[in-house]
């Protein structure tokens, strides 16, 4: 048989087409045709300090067209080794397979399960915060939305301190806008104390970043065997129990968790026990599951998917957040935490933490609103004569100290670092107001001269541009020698000089000069680069004829 290389090329490119489109579906603008990967967004260390990989948050966030699309983030947070990134992967099966009407999306019946990685065991395998380096692309009112899917290590960890699980819980509300809470078999009072610290970390975090505390929880009950109801109706029931369970305590016990769970957006999902065999080192695949538990799992992520559209992150106004944006705001939330290591040991605490980063962002806000207000008047020459470096510098130290006491009184307590703040405070505010000095001397010096040679010569004429000329010279050579120029020229203009800007500028500095100059011919100028009159005179006073 002779090869047709026509039909062999057709038949490759047949091969590497994406299936029924569907690669096509999910990218956005510019993205990427590659499957994606999951990657590691935040790593703790050994002291339970988090680490944001920015590169990797870009990768996500702000890259193939997510960084000008609205997204949601789809969040599993939960006890550990109850199948959170077993119920992801099964989540990228589906949205891999937008268009399938059917269960055809689940994968053969002998189909590893692969993706987030996981194990039926029970080991430990997630560390930090996940996600998925690929968004998918899912059809909503006014366009599309990119969908990423975010996974948490286990947040119940009793090996892990409580410092830890806030700043991971801090972390997974800024990454979701369909929180999934993962919990085992019924709600217990551990995982209401936790929903209630969670909640209470979630509304300190979307004060400080302007964004809804939760915009979407799911109760999913994993290994449910108390009734044979199910899915959404059973949960439905479960949820109005355990309101009801919740509200007969008085005081209740877990207020914020409550009101979490009798708002709309809150709903319960009930899933039966998977069977043994998915249970002893399986590999994930639907042969092992029993049916009951794999109609439930694909009634749920077809549910799940179906809804992502519509549960986009917003602000608190209700504002659609770019994928830039958001991954702002994490970007900052890493920094601060950075700063503040020991200021998230609660929810309280934490709360006292970003008040006082607020106090203290003030202050540096204020400082160099100051800063820039006279930066910008003194750039105009008789503002600036008025005032000497001296006094300048003593204004500074002035606005300085009244910030630092405004901040002393605002920061609340408890705050161990609240003196090393302070005093980091102080060094970056001196040294704003150094650097700006250091330039106000230069142009202080620069318009004593222009004020000399330009009002003296171009203004008054021979006389006062002898006033000017004594005035540039001392203020340029700083000697005593030039001094005494400025002194006796001065004087001779001063005498002759009987008002206007002549005797404001000539006779102001000539007599004192004329005084000093006598008094120590031999010393040079101290501090400002000009001969000092006195601290409160400005060089220019107001003439009187």
């Amino acid at each position: 048989m002779i090869p047709d290389t026509r039909v062999k090329s057709l038949v490759q490119k047949f091969r590497n087409m994406p299936q029924s489109g569907r690669e096509t579906e999910r990218h956005g603008p510019g993205a990427p045709p590659e499957m994606g990967c999951p990657v590691q967004l935040v790593r703790l260390d050994d002291k339970g300090d988090l680490t944001l990989d920015e590169e990797a948050l870009s990768r996500c966030l702000e890259q193939g067209g997510v960084g000008d699309a609205p997204v949601c983030l789809v969040s599993i947070i939960g006890e550990q080794r109850l199948g959170k990134s077993f119920l992801l992967n099964y989540l990228l099966r589906r949205l891999r397979s937008l268009d399938a009407r059917d269960g055809s999306w689940m994968g053969r019946e002998d189909e590893p399960l692969e993706g987030f990685k996981w194990r039926a065991d029970e080991q430990q395998v997630t560390k930090g915060v996940w996600a998925w380096s690929q968004p998918f692309w899912v059809p909503a009112k006014g366009g599309k939305v990119a969908v990423l899917l975010v996974d948490t290590e286990g947040s119940m960890d009793l090996e892990r301190n409580k410092e830890t699980s806030v700043k991971l819980s801090a972390m997974s509300m800024l990454l979701s806008s369909y929180q999934i809470l993962n919990i085992g078999r019924q709600v217990k009072d551990p995982d209401l104390e936790y929903l209630e610290m969670f909640v209470q970390v979630a509304e300190v975090v979307g004060k400080k970043y302007r964004l809804e505390p939760i915009q979407h929880l799911d109760l999913l009950v994993r290994d449910w065997s108390s009734s044979l109801v199910l899915g959404a109706q059973g949960g439905e029931q479960y949820l109005r129990d355990v309101r009801q369970r919740l509200a007969v305590t008085s005081p209740c016990k877990h207020p914020k968790a409550l009101e979490t769970l009798k708002r709309i957006s809150s709903r319960c999902y009930l899933m039966p026990f998977p069977g043994k065999r998915i249970m002893i080192g399986s590999k994930g695949t639907l042969r092992d599951m029993d049916k009951d538990f794999q109609e439930s799992l694909r009634d749920y992520v077809t549910t799940l998917v179906s809804s992502a559209g519509r549960h986009v992150r917003t602000d608190r106004h209700g504002e659609l957040l770019t994928g830039t944006q958001l991954a702002a705001k994490i970007k900052n939330l890493s920094d601060v935490m950075k700063k503040h290591r020991s200021g998230f040991s609660s929810p309280c605490q934490m709360a006292i933490t970003f008040h006082n980063q607020r106090v203290l962002g003030s202050a540096r806000h204020d400082h160099a609103a100051f800063l820039n207000d006279e930066d910008s008047k003194s750039r105009n020459m008789f503002y600036c004569l008025k005032v000497r470096p001296s006094k300048m510098a003593e204004q500074f130290a002035e606005r300085r100290g009244q910030l630092l006491r405004r901040c002393r009184t605002d920061m609340r307590e408890p705050a161990p670092e609240k003196e090393a703040q302070l005093t980091e405070l102080e060094a970056e505010l001196k040294q704003e107001a150094e650097t700006f000095l250091e330039t106000y001397r230069k142009r202080f010096k620069k318009f004593v001269i222009a004020a000399g040679i330009g009002t003296g010569a171009l203004v008054l004429a021979p006389v006062g541009g002898a006033a000017g000329v004594g005035v540039a010279a001392a203020a340029a050579l700083g000697m005593a020698e030039a001094a005494a120029i400025g002194a006796g020229v001065g004087a001779v203009a001063g005498m002759c000089v009987g008002g206007g800007v002549g005797q404001g500028v000539g006779g102001n500095v000539t007599w004192k000069d004329k005084q000093r100059a006598e008094a120590s011919a031999s010393q040079r100028e101290q501090g400002d680069g000009t001969e000092e009159q006195s601290d409160e005179a400005p060089l220019i006073r107001t003439a009187h004829c």
